[in-house]
């Protein structure tokens, strides 16, 4: 993965920012509403990854024209928050989009992103992994992940 671009530097962002950077990602800029969280989430980072494989930008469609990859980690295309967390002219045929939000399973993210070409992940690992390692933290059992997910994917999404 050369260029990727994240949206988002809460929680979530900084779980996913380091697991991108640690599966080899050469360049993660970070990009947040707040310019000043993205701006920190870099400087920790910065403690475990080398400078020069991070940056910020408040310019998410400047950053993804020439990025291989998407990661998004806000809470827009939840119900309550609809809507794009970049312009839909930003999206590229070049381009994969993950995305964490679970609810719905198919953020309009997604289906914009389906519909210009670009490979896409949603956000039901990230809820079901999540769950099942935590259950296994507090229970000491270990549990059937794939079942767990296909369980989840058939779940009703009202």
């Amino acid at each position: 993965m050369e260029r990727v671009v994240q949206i988002g530097a809460g929680g979530a962002g900084a779980a996913t920012a380091y697991a991108m950077l640690k599966l080899g990602t050469r360049h993660l800029t970070i990009i947040d509403t707040l310019p000043s969280r993205a701006a920190g989430l870099v400087q920790n980072l910065s403690k475990f990854f080398h400078p020069s494989r991070l940056s910020t930008s408040e310019d998410a469609a400047g950053a993804l024209r020439s990025a291989q990859g998407l990661v998004h980690a806000t809470p827009t295309g939840m119900r309550e928050y609809p809507g794009l967390p970049v312009p839909e002219e930003a999206l590229h045929r070049g381009l994969w989009v993950a995305e964490i939000v679970y609810f719905p399973l198919e953020t309009e993210l997604l289906r914009v992103a389906k519909a210009v070409g670009c490979r896409t992940l949603d956000g039901g690992g990230m809820a079901v992994f999540q769950a099942a390692a935590a259950f296994e933290i507090f229970t000491g059992l270990t549990v059937d992940r794939e079942r767990m997910l296909r369980h989840f994917r058939n779940m009703p999404q009202d």
